[in-house]
């Protein structure tokens, strides 16, 4: 975690303070999983219908979202709700929060999939390869990984108040 980059967001008005328990934090990070869970799903029959591949990336989208929520809260914060730009707010910290330098092509990666969804939720030409998918998948697969492994470090039932 890369605790001084995380304050100079805060102070930006990004990001604010909050405590969480664990148990908020798993039920945040079930969601993830459900989410990374219903693209695999939708994926899994699909012979190249592209309101499929709509509905698998908005799913990995949100669980991508999702996850950076958590590992920011597992920090300490979360995304100020009164600023514009909250779901990028998240997606930016991922960097700061799971700070891992063999995970920077994997996060940069991840973070061009909110730029596509903003187009694709705005009425903007759509249009995800079947390569392209599965990189996401991998690498949101990844993440989900690397963020049960820091939630497994936490301990039930344990007030994070990490700041």
């Amino acid at each position: 975690m890369n605790l001084e980059n995380l304050t100079q967001f805060e102070k930006t008005g990004k990001i604010e303070k909050i405590e969480f328990t664990f148990e908020e934090i798993t039920k945040r990070y079930n969601i993830a999983s459900s989410r990374f869970k219903n693209a695999k799903r939708f994926l899994m029959n699909n012979d190249g219908d592209e309101s499929v591949y709509i509905s698998a990336y908005a799913e990995l989208y949100n669980s991508f979202r999702i996850l950076c929520e958590v590992m920011l809260v597992l920090c300490g914060y979360r995304t100020s709700g009164t600023t514009k730009g909250h779901h990028e707010a998240a997606i930016n910290t991922i960097w700061l929060t799971l700070d891992d330098e063999s995970m920077f092509k994997v996060y940069t990666s991840l973070k061009k999939i909110g730029k596509k969804r903003t187009g694709m939720e705005y009425g903007g030409i759509f249009y995800i390869s079947p390569p392209e998918i599965k990189t996401m998948m991998d690498n949101v697969e990844l993440v989900l990984k690397r963020v049960g492994e820091k939630i497994e470090e936490a301990k039930p039932g344990q007030k994070l108040n990490l700041y």
